[in-house]
């Protein structure tokens, strides 16, 4: 199998074992959403650029240094990168993944800084995770205030069931 080929694969399972499931997808998208990123219809692509630059950027360092030790790196990382929504929507709350978003921002940051001398394209093709992640660290956190009440009752804006009483 050629290195193109299972570095390629390796990022599409990344990408499709990582997703949340639609179930718990549902409740994230009832949430509100900040007014300027309700109404971008590029942030839908967002996530496949960085997908697509991820696998460039992989599959340039494997071109120049030939080890599969640092596709492993890069696959580490991929999971780390995706795992905030995973964790968000499995958990239900706004703020599970800002751990998650720090860690991969600095380790990607330290990924780039590695293979910058010996792939500069490499490196390059990290930028939208490195400028990405922490956006969406922000908007996580303005999700946060928008959706106060919601996040505290664990219940989202189109939740139509009766409250539960206090009552015993």
């Amino acid at each position: 199998m050629p290195p193109w080929l299972l570095i390629l694969i390796t990022v599409l399972v990344i990408t499709l074992v990582v997703n949340p499931t639609e179930r718990d997808f549902v409740w994230y998208r009832s949430l509100r959403r900040p007014d300027w990123i309700a109404a971008q219809p590029w942030v839908a692509l967002v996530w496949p650029l960085i997908s697509v630059c991820f696998y460039g950027s992989a599959l340039a360092f494997w071109q120049t240094a030939g080890s599969w030790g640092w596709v492993a790196v890069y696959a580490v990382l991929l999971v780390l990168l995706r795992s905030p929504h995973w964790l968000i929507c499995r958990l239900h709350r706004l703020t599970a993944g800002l751990p998650l978003w720090l860690l991969s921002w600095t380790l990607t940051l330290v990924l780039a800084l590695i293979v910058g001398p010996a792939s500069p394209l490499a490196s390059g093709l990290l930028l939208p995770a490195l400028v990405w992640t922490p956006v969406e660290a922000a908007i996580a956190l303005r999700m946060v205030g928008l959706n106060r009440k919601e996040h505290r009752s664990g219940r989202g804006p189109d939740d139509r069931r009766p409250a539960r009483s206090r009552r015993l």
